[in-house]
């Protein structure tokens, strides 16, 4: 179910923390993190050979970042999403309203994450004792695996089909997303504390009094590598095109996809009025017999955002660190999602202007889903071991 948004509501995040327009006093109190990168200038005069191999390697080293999708030892596919300090979108609504400005480089799912991807976090987290079960953690509803014998008496266990890795993960709620991030966090590792922290506090996690207030860890904990995408994370990487006026010109698209017209939803490679489909939202198998919307695999749309990510319309609706709050409330109610998602009718679009809806962070819709946010990893150690190398060498040349 999709909870419509009121104006009564304030909304947050760790990007909004961060931005250098004035808050207020109800917003949260948690920083953010910013991502370096050391300095790759060299003080020492050098013969230009020297000079030409310093820069060669200097772009070895931030190749990855420029790339258009890197893959991580997480095991999930990353663009990086660079233009820092970019304008917010100020094009209307009450959500979405001068949002959108980040000020450092981060990393971002190529993708929704995978049937292959969550089945690992599902059998590190299930396959072990009932008695040692890890708590805010549901299976989901929608995916493409199936059971198998545990390996642990009283767990339970999952598999992939072959051909069912890039089915997308439905029916997940806030809560187990977190959970999610702190794994990776830790390396993916089965001690049950890698489960419990890393980047969300799972201690905090609850209702006020037991009524609709969550008491939640707001936002990620200051340097965490993995973590629900904020508001203004996940429309940058949507919605904002770094070259949409002409070469390093940036603006923003009114909708999915650079476009500014909402996307065409249908089945992938089916015309639907005079165009080819582009989002996975808004049919079903009753509008398209012997066609089902859970079972099209993510990518399956040969579009994507300025910044290389597919489907932010259709597939799952996609969890945000941001929240909703009525005013006078001391704590929140909601948490905020974006994009349209399969088996929900997507009344207006997509547009930059509203997020797509908000509930409990307990909610498990079915249309519900996550993407992973990251920082932009430090050069790799070969790097810094080859400019060593390079410095050691040149001193060696000037010293004769």
């Amino acid at each position: 179910m999709r909870r419509a948004a009121t104006s009564t509501l304030i909304t947050n995040d760790a990007t909004r923390a961060a931005s250098p327009r004035a808050r207020s006093a109800s917003e949260g109190l948690r920083g953010i993190r910013m991502s370096q990168r050391p300095s790759l200038a060299l003080r020492a005069r050098k013969p230009i050979q020297f000079t030409r191999i310093y820069a060669a390697l200097a772009a070895l080293c931030i190749l990855p970042a420029l790339s258009s999708a890197q893959p991580d030892p997480s095991g999930i596919q990353f663009v990086t999403v660079g233009s820092p300090n970019n304008a917010p979108w100020t094009g209307g609504g009450i959500y979405t309203n001068n949002r959108g400005s980040v000020p450092y480089a981060y990393r971002i799912g190529q993708y929704e994450v995978t049937t292959a991807q969550w089945v690992e976090f599902m059998n590190a987290a299930f396959d072990r004792p009932s008695n040692d079960r890890i708590p805010s953690v549901r299976t989901p509803y929608i995916w493409g695996a199936q059971s198998t014998t545990p390996t642990t008496p009283g767990g339970l266990r999952w598999t992939v089909a072959a051909g069912n890795e890039m089915l997308p993960v439905g029916g997940l709620d806030w809560r187990t997303c977190a959970v999610y991030c702190n794994w990776l966090c830790n390396g993916k590792s089965t001690d049950r504390s890698s489960f419990l922290s890393g980047a969300y506090d799972v201690s905090t996690f609850g209702y006020l009094n037991g009524g609709p207030l969550f008491t939640d860890q707001l936002t990620h904990s200051p340097g965490a590598q993995y973590w629900i995408p904020t508001l203004d994370e996940w429309m940058k990487a949507a919605y904002y095109d770094p070259n949409k006026n002409g070469q390093g010109q940036g603006g923003w698209w009114a909708s999915a996809y650079q476009s500014d017209t909402h996307p065409n939803y249908g089945p992938p490679g089916i015309i639907r009025n005079g165009q080819l489909t582009t989002a996975n939202a808004g049919w079903s198998s009753f509008s398209y017999p012997g066609l089902n919307p859970y079972t099209v695999p993510l990518g399956a749309y040969n579009i994507t955002s300025a910044f290389g990510l597919y489907d932010t319309a259709g597939g799952a609706s996609e969890w945000t660190e941001g929240y909703s709050q009525i005013e006078g409330e001391p704590f929140p109610r909601d948490r905020l999602y974006e994009g349209s998602g399969f088996g929900e009718v997507p009344y207006g679009g997509d547009p930059t202007s509203s997020v797509f809806g908000s509930n409990f962070p307990t909610y498990p819709g079915a249309f519900l889903g996550l993407r992973i946010a990251s920082a932009v990893p430090e050069p790799a150690a070969i790097c810094v071991l080859a400019m060593s190398f390079g410095i050691f060498s040149t001193r060696k040349r000037n010293n004769g």
